[in-house]
């Protein structure tokens, strides 16, 4: 989805995306019920339902500072194939979120992603131009993957929801 803006190479070297610490454990990827079953398959591990949605059990061990996905392999990056990969992964750095006051969603720039933090502004509004109509509808239709916004995330492009009667 962001092959213009990210390369996998580039991605599989950094895994920035794919380790937490205790403050941006909200990050981690929502697994839509549909898709959990081929992600335990794929990667093993433990996932934790929310009902809607399930998130990998994440832990980490005493003498380390991160967590770390349970889809990552330190040496090559995801294990997940595309069609197995959370949406929150297939569409980083971007965000959707949801911002107070406003009856929409959001799409913001993660600030932590040191590659993108490399391209152009004009490379990665391009990349933007090309899914965000994807990542908006995605939103409406899974209205529980959307997360609060939070400050330092720059807002990219906003859509308004249409009351529905």
């Amino acid at each position: 989805m962001l092959k213009s803006l990210l390369s996998g190479e580039e991605c599989a070297r950094c895994k920035i995306c794919c380790t937490f610490d205790d403050e941006d454990i909200w990050e981690t990827p929502i697994i839509y019920n549909e898709l959990a079953e081929s992600v335990k398959s794929s990667v093993g591990g433990e996932l934790i339902d929310k009902g809607e949605y399930k998130l990998f059990s994440l832990s980490k061990k005493p003498e380390e500072e991160l967590y770390y996905c349970t889809a990552l392999d330190r040496q090559k990056g995801c294990r997940l194939d595309a069609e197995s990969k959370p949406f929150d992964c297939k569409i980083w750095p971007f965000r959707v979120m949801r911002l107070e006051g406003f009856n929409g969603y959001v799409i913001t720039l993660s600030p932590v992603c040191p590659i993108v933090k490399t391209r152009p502004l004009d490379s990665i509004m391009a990349t933007l131009d090309k899914i965000k109509d994807e990542i908006f509808a995605e939103a409406e239709a899974h209205p529980f993957m959307v997360k609060d916004y939070i400050d330092g995330y720059p807002i990219l492009a906003t859509r308004s929801l249409v009351a529905r009667y």
